[in-house]
C-alpha cells in the first residue's frame, strides 16, 4: 500500500489531548489519574569531549561522544479524588465508616483560655449537654465545636478554671476517606494516555511502560487557585523488554 506519510501533503502539527490511566505494579485496579495538566518526557545526554591542548589548535574538539541519559517523566493533574490525594501526599487512602455512639458522663474540665478536647469528634450538637455537679449548664455558658469535639467555658459565673464537669452526647455516623501521608516512597507502574492529536483528530496513545513516580512541588491547603499534583520519575525499560515509552499514531480519526 502506498502512503505519503513523509510529504508536504501530510504536514501537521501536534496538540495532544487525552485521558491518563495508571496501572499499579502491585496488582490493584487501574485508575483514572485525573484531568491532565501536562505530561512531559525530557531527554538529555552527557557529552564527553577530548579537547586539544596542542599549540596549533588548542581548545578544538578532537573527538566527542554523547551518552544519552534515561528519559525523565513529569505528569501533573489538578484532580483531587482519593487515589490522587494519596499520590499528592505520598500516602495510602482508605475508606472509613464510623458508627454512632452514645456517651454519658464523660469527664471534662472547665477551660476558659483554650479548649478542652473531648474523647470524640463528629458529635451531634443537638444531643450535647454539659453538667457541673449534676446540673446542666445553659448552652450560652460555653462554646462548642461539634466537628472537632472542643469545649470552652465562657461564663465565669458557672464554673472556675479546671473545675470538674461531665458531658453527654451522641456521635454521628460518618463515612470518610482517610489518607495517611508520607507512608510510601514511590508509586510504581505503567502510564497510558488514551489520547488524540487535536489538530488532525486522529487517535494517539502514549505508553510509559515502567516508571516509579514521586511527588515534586508543594501542596497548599489555603491556595487561592486550584491545587495541582506534579509527579516525576524515570522511564525505565518495561518488564518484558519494551522500550521505556511508546507512541502509537493511528490513521483513523476519533
Amino acid at each position: 500500500m502506498n502512503t505519503q506519510d513523509n510529504s508536504i501533503n501530510n504536514d501537521h502539527g501536534f496538540i495532544g489531548t487525552g485521558t491518563p490511566y495508571f496501572y499499579p505494579d502491585d496488582g490493584s485496579s487501574v485508575f483514572f489519574f485525573g484531568n491532565p495538566l501536562s505530561c512531559k518526557i525530557t531527554t538529555s545526554a552527557d557529552e564527553k569531549v577530548r579537547q586539544s591542548h596542542r599549540k596549533e589548535d588548542a581548545g578544538a574538539s578532537l573527538d566527542s561522544r554523547s551518552i544519552p541519559k534515561p528519559a525523565e517523566v513529569t505528569l501533573s493533574t489538578d484532580t483531587f479524588q482519593p487515589l490522587t490525594w494519596a499520590m499528592a501526599l505520598m500516602g495510602k487512602a482508605g475508606k472509613v465508616t464510623t458508627t454512632a455512639e452514645t456517651v454519658a458522663d464523660e469527664p471534662a474540665k472547665a477551660v476558659f483560655n483554650g479548649y478542652h478536647q473531648l474523647a470524640h469528634q463528629d458529635i451531634d450538637p443537638t444531643t450535647f449537654k454539659v453538667k457541673k455537679d449534676g446540673q446542666e449548664l445553659d448552652k450560652e455558658a460555653y462554646n462548642f465545636n461539634a466537628d472537632m469535639g472542643l469545649l470552652q467555658i465562657k461564663d465565669e459565673s458557672v464554673a472556675n478554671a479546671d473545675d470538674a464537669l461531665t458531658v453527654d452526647y451522641q456521635t454521628v455516623e460518618t463515612t470518610k476517606t482517610v489518607i495517611d501521608g508520607s507512608k510510601v516512597t514511590s508509586f510504581k507502574g505503567k502510564i497510558v494516555i488514551d489520547g488524540q492529536n487535536d489538530v488532525t483528530k486522529q487517535k494517539a496513545k502514549l505508553t510509559i511502560h515502567n516508571v516509579s513516580l514521586a511527588v515534586g512541588g508543594d501542596f497548599d491547603w489555603f491556595s487561592d487557585d486550584f491545587n495541582a499534583i506534579e509527579m516525576k520519575g524515570t522511564a525505565s525499560i518495561g518488564k518484558n523488554g519494551e522500550a521505556p515509552y511508546t507512541v502509537e499514531l493511528y490513521d483513523e480519526e476519533r
